[in-house]
C-alpha cells in the first residue's frame, strides 16, 4: 500500500489541545478587558468605549472560532485513526 499522505493523529490531538487551551485564553482576555472610562465625559469617551466593546468582541470571537478548529482538528484525528484501524483490519484478514 503506498498511501498518498500520511498522518500524525498524535500531533493532531497535541495541536487541537494546544489551540484549545489558546481559546479558553483568549475568551479569558475579552472577559479581563478593562471598561473603558465614562467619566469625565470628554468627546472621546463614547469613542473609547466602543473601541473597547468592539474588542471584547472580537476576542470573543476569535476564541469561538478557535475553539471550534479546535474540535474540527480533534475529530479529523478521531476519523484519521479509526480509517486506520479499518484498513489495519482489512489487512489482517487477507492473510
Amino acid at each position: 500500500m503506498n498511501p498518498d499522505f500520511e498522518v500524525d493523529t498524535e500531533e493532531l490531538r497535541r495541536t487541537a489541545s494546544a489551540l484549545t487551551t489558546t481559546a479558553a485564553e483568549v475568551g479569558a482576555t475579552a472577559a479581563e478587558t478593562p471598561p473603558a472610562e465614562r467619566t469625565p465625559r470628554w468627546r472621546a469617551t463614547d469613542a473609547a468605549a466602543l473601541a473597547v466593546e468592539a474588542v471584547q468582541q472580537q476576542l470573543r470571537h476569535l476564541g469561538a472560532s478557535t475553539a471550534e478548529t479546535a474540535r474540527l482538528i480533534a475529530v479529523a484525528a478521531a476519523a484519521y485513526a479509526e480509517a486506520d484501524a479499518r484498513a489495519a483490519t482489512r489487512l489482517r484478514l487477507t492473510r
